[in-house]
């Protein structure tokens, strides 16, 4: 996503949909983890896939808040 290229409007909607997105996964993967034992062999591939999801939305929700403070500070 191209934070630069959208407008003010756009920008606080990206955060809002990632910080949501971001709470669903977080909530999918407690959900997951009451359901997984600690021995499961897929524990550590759903893990790593929290992670990059994560990580993902992280970068996001960065692009975006540091396009607004490029903009208003």
């Amino acid at each position: 996503m191209k934070c630069v290229k959208l407008t003010d409007d756009e920008l606080w909607r990206a955060i809002a949909e990632n910080t949501n997105a971001m709470s669903r996964l977080v909530h999918q993967q407690l959900e997951l983890d009451a359901y997984i034992g600690g021995n499961d062999p897929y524990r550590g591939y759903l893990m790593r896939f929290f992670l990059k999801w994560a990580g993902t939305f992280q970068r996001q929700y960065q692009d975006c808040t540091a396009e607004l403070r490029r903009r208003y500070l």
